[in-house]
């Protein structure tokens, strides 16, 4: 989304607390001064830049009046008024007071932590201006002097020391920074009181891991600093927010917009609790909490949401300033996503005209708004006006940034995307053109997977898909179709298993560690880059820049080349090609489905017994609503109610009668789908409303992660064995009391959880379905984290939990979801994707007999959500899960048989569905259960 960037909070601290003050002349009252450098230094100058300023000119007035001029404590007053112009952004201006007073302070007794202050307000200033040597050798200077002073301030040490750390991450210096970030986080934790700037420098550390692609260790970090930080100020401690809104913006990045907005929610309210009410920091997260509304689909909501809080921001900051200018682009984006295209290019006419005229020349956000108007005209169907604006974005941006910053590349490819609907370009042409900017924004994507970058450039694919599709070129086509379809999960699990294979080989370990320190050295040049699209500089030298990366890309080539095929392939990602495909999908008995929202059309390739059929369905196909329609009939809890003919309109729409006779002789199906398809079973789907039956009747289902390759369609590969590890059977009763410690609404709402009494009977059925020399229960005080963890899984094992599955936000504090185990030796029982994908779990089957386990996490991750996610991190090979609340007696009856069906023979698979097919029946010895809210929650993803 162009021109409305949240920004991850990267505040750099100055602590500047009072300097010790020289001996004085009796006769001098500081009374008053003393109480206005008391009060300045409570105060934070980005909070409200004019109340500072007015309090630092005040702060100096009253040194003037009691000191003659040329005064230590009189040029140590001057600072304040360095930092109201900084935090304002007038850094010229704040440098010549700094370097005024440097030499008033430096050799001055009694003034020693003043000239430190005034050398790190120096250094800050500097890293601002992008002289980031300069600053660095400041901070390291200063990181020494309070090194060989043990009287010095351990707070004002802290503070310099993650100076230092954003110094260094500047250069490229990764592990240093993070080394020198440690550090004044745990030295800020030692004092007492916590300071609580210790809750921005965790939130810097969340942002140094995520921009250097450790996004899941970022997440991990975010997650464990809400925690430990929280319990040390306070959970509702305003400087909470900086924590809060990093992790809201690292999942709206990451296409988890879900996640996202109680994060960000959560951060307006701390900040608006602590200032009585909406200011400049907290409008600007409210409109990240309208951008993840707008990601997340909810655009009316969006629209009135932003309809509340613009007026807030105009009245504070004005209707041109950049973040009510943000709020309106969200707003443009909202609109579009709601089908009002007219307003959307009303509103977009009228904010290019505004930043043409108040913006710079090179600034980036007047290609943005160009990028908003060919989006708008796009969706009214204004063909030479989408292309006339974006061919001016990308003439912009080619003045401004390398060939390959990934704002140009998108822009490029929305160009051809205007091209290709108005027919102005020759088909060879695009094609060639999109051929091209394909391979550059894979090579971005691959060199750093789950960042910040990646995500940025991730609309590009389904237009390029849309282009390839509707020009004939299949298989460039499908593969782009795959890159539209990646999301940060697949990215997670790449990089979880190069880790992992990188602590166990020294050799790839060594190569891996040296390929994230050349990303860190490349994001540092693109921060600069960055750093003057928002505030252009003339004398900005963009080809020495260009120069650097190149070189950096050049390097990262070489070490690639020299990586084994193993090795590579653990960190690039190859799609499969048509050929693979076919390939896989040889047989008669055999079918590929490959399904994926190109972010309006959708796009389908399909592969059965040799042949293959590639189409686009249009933008207006009616694919969401008719999966809402089939979800709202489950979730309303009708249970005399379904939908067949909606579920047979939507498998006529995505299977039309050409590609069902090409799936018509397959018993085993394999499906790739995202959007809103990746959170509905496709067993449910009606082939024929005339007929009886379901899509389940006719094949066995599963669902991949990604498009197979020769081989994979093998659904018995990686054999499940005869061992089972099982663990449920917790008291909800037992476990709400001891769960009083996390929150008593917390408590009260796991006490509140209804019994499952069949849980430990399923267990025991599935020990004697498995054979009972193969089997280890854990059952209610057992059921623990601990034992968990303590527990040997063999090879292919199964590995059951019978209990409830509890959703993000479900719980206080609650931000991931959850199985619920017993408390015990510190855990607290909520077993989280997080603290799951840090195991060693190579089962062959999980069985997750829990309600919401697959689709209830959230919308952001449907097709392997929230739990099922953690259990592929830790080397499961498949994860039976459910999509909605499941009957407990149901839950027990499909793994149970499915278990069984492995047993005799069958594929997991085959398996489920055998099971599926006994519930409805009533074949396996309990009464009928036909409806498809009972059986169909279960389905099986497989790597």
């Amino acid at each position: 989304m162009s021109g409305t960037r949240i920004g991850l909070l990267l505040a750099v601290g100055m602590g500047l607390l009072a300097a010790p003050v020289a001996a004085q002349p009796s006769a001098v009252d500081r009374t008053r001064l003393d109480a206005l450098i008391a009060q300045i230094e409570k105060a934070e100058p980005e909070a409200d830049q004019a109340a500072y300023r007015a309090l630092a000119d005040e702060t100096l007035a009253e040194a003037r009046r009691l000191y003659p001029a040329g005064h230590p404590e009189v040029a140590a007053r001057e600072i304040y008024v360095a930092l109201s112009l900084a935090s304002s952004g007038e850094m010229d201006p704040a440098l010549a007071i700094v370097d005024r007073v440097l030499p008033k302070l430096e050799e001055q007794v009694g003034y020693r932590q003043a000239w430190r202050n005034a050398l790190g307000a120096r250094a800050y200033i500097l890293n601002f201006k992008a002289d980031h040597a300069a600053a660095l050798a400041i901070n390291e200077r200063l990181v020494a002097d309070y090194a060989a002073d043990p009287q010095s301030p351990k707070f004002d040490h802290a503070v310099i020391l993650s100076n230092l750390a954003a110094s260094y991450l500047e250069h490229g210096r990764l592990d240093d920074a993070l080394d020198r970030n440690a550090q004044a986080i745990e030295m800020g934790l030692a004092i007492d009181p916590v300071p609580p700037a210790v809750a921005v420098w965790s939130a810097n550390r969340i942002v140094y891991l995520y921009t250097s692609g450790r996004t899941e260790e970022a997440i991990e970090t975010a997650q464990g600093s809400l925690a430990r930080v929280g319990g040390a100020l306070g959970a509702d401690h305003p400087m909470m927010a900086n924590l809060y809104a990093n992790l809201g913006a690292i999942f709206y990045r990451l296409n988890r917009p879900n996640d996202a907005m109680p994060m960000i929610r959560r951060a307006f309210e701390l900040t608006e609790q602590a200032t009585g009410g909406p200011n400049q920091n907290s409008a600007a997260m409210r409109v990240q909490y309208a951008q993840a509304m707008t990601r997340a689909g909810q655009y009316e909501g969006a629209i009135a949401f932003l309809d509340a809080a613009t007026p807030i921001i105009d009245a504070q900051l004005g209707a041109e300033s950049d973040r009510a200018l943000a709020a309106r682009d969200t707003r443009l984006v909202a609109l579009l996503g709601a089908g009002r295209g007219a307003e959307a290019e009303v509103l977009a006419r009228d904010l290019l005209a505004i930043r043409d005229a108040r913006l710079p020349e090179g600034h980036r956000d007047r290609a943005n708004a160009r990028d908003n108007l060919a989006k708008a005209a796009l969706a009214n169907g204004d063909w030479a006006a989408a292309e006339q604006a974006a061919a001016q974005s990308v003439a912009l941006r080619e003045t401004r940034m390398p060939p390959s910053h990934p704002d140009l590349l998108l822009a490029r490819a929305l160009l051809l995307r205007a091209q290709d609907r108005g027919d102005s370009r020759p088909a060879a042409e695009l094609v060639a053109a999109a051929r091209g900017l394909f391979a550059a924004l894979t090579l971005n994507a691959n060199l750093a997977r789950g960042s910040a970058q990646a995500e940025r450039q991730r609309p590009a694919y389904g237009w390029l898909a849309e282009i390839f599709a509707r020009r004939g070129a299949a298989e460039e086509a499908f593969e782009t179709q795959q890159w539209a379809a990646r999301t940060g999960l697949d990215d997670t699990l790449a990089m979880a298993e190069s880790e992992r294979a990188a602590a166990t080989d020294s050799d790839l370990g060594t190569k891996v560690a040296e390929r994230r320190q050349l990303l860190a050295a490349r994001q540092g040049l693109e921060a600069r880059i960055d750093a003057n699209l928002a505030r252009p500089d003339p004398a900005f030298d963009l080809a020495a820049v260009t120069a650097e990366l190149d070189a950096n890309r050049q390097a990262i080539a070489a070490l690639d080349a020299a990586l084994a095929p193993a090795e590579r392939a653990r960190l690039v990602f190859t799609p499969s090609t048509l050929s693979d495909l076919t390939t896989a999908a040889s047989a008669a008995d055999e079918a590929a489905l490959v399904i994926t929202d190109l972010g309006g059309p959708w796009l389908v390739t399909v592969a059965s017994g040799g042949r293959t059929k590639q189409y686009l369905l249009a933008a207006d196909a009616p694919v969401n609503a008719l999966v809402g329609r089939l979800r709202a009939a489950i979730d309303d809890g009708a249970i005399d109610r379904f939908d067949r003919r909606t579920a047979a309109d939507l498998y006529t729409l995505l299977v039309p009668a050409e590609t069902a006779a090409i799936l018509r002789p397959a018993r085993r199906l394999s499906v790739v789908a995202n959007g809103t398809l990746g959170a509905l079973p496709f067993g449910l789907l009606v082939p024929d409303v005339r007929r009886d039956d379901y899509l389940i009747d006719r094949v066995a289902i599963r669902r991949l992660v990604r498009a197979p390759r020769p081989g994979d369609m093998a659904m018995g590969k990686g054999a499940v064995s005869r061992a089972l590890v099982g663990l449920g059977g917790v008291e909800g009763g037992k476990v709400g009391a001891l769960m009083a410690m996390r929150s008593v609404g917390t408590a009260r709402a796991i006490d509140a959880l209804p019994a499952l009494p069949g849980a430990e009977r399923e267990l025991a059925a599935l020990a004697a379905a498995i054979g009972a020399d193969g089997s280890q229960l854990l059952i209610g005080a057992d059921a623990t984290e601990g034992r968990l963890r303590a527990t040997p899984i063999p090879s292919g094992a199964v590995l059951a939990f019978a209990t409830h599955g509890l959703l993000s936000g479900e719980l206080d504090g609650l931000d991931e979801p959850a199985l619920l185990l017993t408390p015990a030796d510190g855990d607290d029982g909520l077993l989280k994707p997080s603290e799951i994908g840090a195991l060693d779990l190579p089962a062959g089957l999980v069985i997750l007999s829990a309600c919401n386990s697959a689709g209830g996490a959230d919308a952001d991750r449907p097709q392997l959500s929230g739990l099922a996610q953690g259990f592929f991190l830790a080397g499961a090979e498949r994860v039976m899960a459910s999509h909605w609340p499941v009957r407990d007696d149901i839950a027990r009856r499909l793994s149970v048989g499915t278990v069984k069906g492995l047993g005799r023979g069958d594929d997991p698979a085959a398996a489920l569905r055998s099971a599926i097919l006994s519930v409805r029946r009533g074949t396996d010895g309990e009464a009928k259960a036909d409806h498809p809210a009972l059986w169909a929650p279960f389905e099986l993803f497989s790597r």
